[in-house]
Order: C-alpha cells, then structure tokens, then sequence
C-alpha cells in the first residue's frame, strides 16, 4: 500500500514539474521574435552542434564499452545499439528504469555490465558537480567531490565489506532469502567494479573522457546560442548544464522534457532566443537520439525474437 502510494505521490510530483516547466517556457517565448530568430539564425553553428553531439555520443559509449570488455565479452556495435537504445527506454520510462534496461541489451552477465556502466556514470556525476562548485565558487565543495571520487576508488573494499556486514546482519535478523539475494546481486556487481578499476591507466582514460564529454556538451550548448546571437560564457553554459542535469534527475521525467529546458533557462535567462536555444540544445543532443533509439531498440528485439524462434 505504502509503494503504491509513493508511486503515485511520484507521478504527481513529476507531472506538476512538467506542466511548471511547460508554463514558465511559455512565459519565456514570445512567438514573433521566435519567427524572427528562426529566420535569422546562424545554422552552420547548429551544424557544428550535431557534429559535437555525434562526439558526445561516441565518446561517451566508448567509455562504457572500454569499462565493459574488461568484465566481460562484448562488442562495440553491440554496445553503442544498447547505449542508443537508452535514451528512447529513458523518454518512456522513469530514467533510472530506462538504465537499467538498456544495460540488458549488451548481454552476458547483467550485474557485471550495470557495474560497468555504473563505473562510467558515477564518474560522470561526481565530476560535474565538483568542478560545478568549483567554478561557481564554493571551491571548498569542488575539492571535497574530488576527493571522494578518489577514496572511493582506492578504498573500495571498505564499501563492499560495510555492505556484505550489511547483509548479514539482515540474514541474522530472519530475513535471510532477501539478503542472500541482494548479497549476491551485491557481489557479482561488485565483481565486474574491482576488474574495471584494477587498470590504472584504464581507470585514467575513462576519467579523461568523462571530462571531454562534459566539456563537448558544454561547448555544444554555446555554439547553438551562437546560432541565436546569443553570446554564452562558458561559466553561463556550465551553470545551465548543471541546473539541467539537477531539474531533470529530480523531476522524475521521462528525457527530462520540460525541465532541463528549465534548468536551462535559469543557467542563461529566460527569454525568447534562450528558450529556442535550451530546446533545440537539448533535441541536437539528447532528444533526436531518442527517435533513433526507438528504431534501434525495436530492431534488437526483432532479432532477439529470430534468435529465440530460429
């Protein structure tokens, strides 16, 4: 009763953000300057952005795919059909479940290629928050990021033996079918995490791409306000790119529509030429992968389909 109201609770929260986010990007658009800006645009700059979303989504799956063949067998087309396949799982389903299933796409075993991806993504996310603080200022916090993106790497063991030590008190409390499970689910994820980071000069190139495909899309974010005459510093843009990461990730949105063009907006202004630039930003790199992945999705579960019937 309780999940079942928490589910419900969740949808409302995140259908109240959607139509907030809708309403304050209705606000911010007024139609005759959209016609005028359109008109005028500067569309080798949005050239330039598709090409640096195609970058952003190379690199960004090569990354998985380099953690992943150290877990286990795989192949890179393999790897970049599921990574693909997310962003349309994540525009219909919550973003944490569309992860999840796509991971279920590459194969082999399940727990090692989600600590896999696991490994890329927390990565990710620890490093735009950090240097966020540190170029918005609170260096302190920056720093504090960092560092325990370090710790957590070479003191890893201590988080897994916390874990197992969780477990086991679970199990000496009568739950004993439920903690062996997760104790298993635990472990063979852990499993694929301790292959992935034992490579030092590995675990170096996976941070260096990290911080490229943080980088491109942060410059991709500039260069479609170019197309708009708009004139975003990189302090701006690397704002915006965090309170978007941050109102979608809360929102609870499929893509996050709606509310990274509002994170966006409270990054660079809240006008015409910023709304058109928040949404075309976001459909050059994240939505119109999302039309794709739906063709690649489908099309590996066809050929699931032949492989179980042929």
């Amino acid at each position: 009763m309780f999940k079942v109201k928490k589910k419900v609770l969740r949808e409302l929260f995140s259908a109240v953000a959607f139509l907030i986010s809708l309403a304050y990007l209705y606000r911010s658009i007024n139609f005759n300057e959209l016609s005028i800006a359109l008109k005028e645009a500067n569309y080798e700059y949005l050239f330039l952005a598709i090409l640096l979303s195609f970058l952003t989504l190379f690199f960004a799956a090569t990354r998985w795919y380099l953690v992943l063949r150290r877990v286990q067998k795989t192949s890179f087309k393999r790897t970049i059909q599921a990574f693909v396949s997310g962003y349309y799982l994540m525009a219909i389903l919550p973003p944490t479940v569309g992860h999840i299933v796509k991971v279920k796409l590459v194969g082999g075993d399940y727990f090692a290629a989600l600590s896999s991806l696991a490994f890329g993504m927390t990565m990710e996310i620890v490093i735009i928050l950090s240097f966020g603080f540190i170029f918005l200022g609170f260096t302190k916090l920056g720093l504090i990021g960092i560092a325990l993106i370090l710790l957590a790497f070479l003191y890893d063991k201590v988080f897994h033996k916390t874990a197992l030590a969780f477990f086991r008190f679970w199990e000496n409390l009568g739950a004993k079918k439920i903690s062996e499970k997760l104790r298993d689910w635990w472990s063979r994820g852990y499993a694929g995490w301790s292959i992935a980071r034992k490579n030092k000069s590995g675990f170096l190139l996976v941070f260096s791409i990290s911080l490229v495909v943080i980088f491109i899309q942060i410059l991709g974010l500039m260069l479609v306000g170019k197309a708009f005459s708009l004139e975003i510093s990189f302090k701006q843009a690397l704002y915006a790119f965090l309170m978007s990461v941050i109102f979608a990730s809360l929102s609870g949105i499929p893509s996050g529509i709606g509310a990274n063009e509002f994170g966006i907006l409270v990054g660079i202004g809240s006008f015409t030429k910023a709304a058109l630039t928040a949404f075309l930003y976001k459909f050059i790199f994240q939505y119109m992968y999302s039309i794709a992945g739906a063709f690649v999705f489908y099309r590996l579960l066809g050929g699931h389909h032949e492989d179980s019937t042929g």
